[in-house]
């Protein structure tokens, strides 16, 4: 997917974008919930592993409060941005102004990021990184996970 990002840069065929204007006008009154299904089919891949890890987590939580407060932390972090998005719209634009100005070297940085992680993946890299992570947060004092 980097290299998919980073090559997309250089190759304009790659950074194709799509229009669904003339599906949605044909669509009529039904257009915002073609949009929708749309939407919700295209993020499948993107909340689906994450939505499982926290359903698991909320399955062996100690209780079905904390399970519903897992839950609902999920769901804000979803909902928020969108909400802020709505409430703000016009400063919204603004900000998504200045991404559409560096979109370029926003994607090349992620693309960028995204091979890094596949190969410390593929190295076992990954894991150390976070070893050492945990170690130098333990001995900083930061290591809020193994507090008693």
């Amino acid at each position: 997917m980097g290299v998919l990002f980073v090559a997309s840069l250089f190759v304009t065929r790659l950074n194709r974008e799509w229009h669904v204007e003339a599906l949605l006008a044909r669509a009529g009154r039904g257009g915002p919930v073609v949009a929708g299904a749309a939407f919700a089919i295209a993020w499948t891949p993107c909340i689906g592993p994450t939505l499982g890890a926290i359903l698991a987590a909320a399955s062996i939580s100690g209780s079905a409060a904390r399970g519903a407060f897992l839950l609902a932390v999920y769901s804000a972090g979803l909902a928020i941005p969108f909400l802020l998005t709505a409430v703000a719209f016009s400063r919204m634009t603004t900000a998504f102004t200045a991404v559409k100005r560096h979109y370029q070297a926003i994607v090349a940085t992620g693309g960028l990021i995204l091979i890094a992680m596949g190969i410390l993946i593929w190295t076992n890299e990954l894991t150390q990184l976070n070893i050492e992570a945990q170690r130098w947060m333990s001995e900083s004092g930061l290591d809020f996970w193994n507090q008693v």
